[in-house]
Formats: structure tokens, C-alpha cells, sequence
């Protein structure tokens, strides 16, 4: 999965969350590293 594709992916997610999701709970979903998902998430909020 590509960093456009895990974005895309973190989004749609959120969207269908009833409630915060934890950026380790994306990391193990994912399988990438907390710190991946954190710029992530700060590049989605920009």
C-alpha cells in the first residue's frame, strides 16, 4: 500500500469511527510504524 492509499484509507476510517481511534491501533491495521501514521494524520489535517 502507498502513502496516497494508507491516507486515503486513515480518512475513511475516521469518517466511519464513532469514536477516536488511536494512531497504534492504525499502525497495527496497517502495518506501518505509530510515527507513519502520525504524520499521516498531520498531513490529512493541513
Amino acid at each position: 500500500m502507498d502513502a496516497a492509499e494508507r491516507r486515503r484509507t486513515i480518512r475513511e476510517q475516521l469518517k466511519k469511527a464513532d469514536r477516536p481511534v488511536s494512531a497504534g491501533t492504525f499502525a497495527k491495521r496497517l502495518r506501518v510504524s505509530r510515527q507513519i501514521i502520525v504524520g499521516d494524520v498531520a498531513l490529512l489535517r493541513a
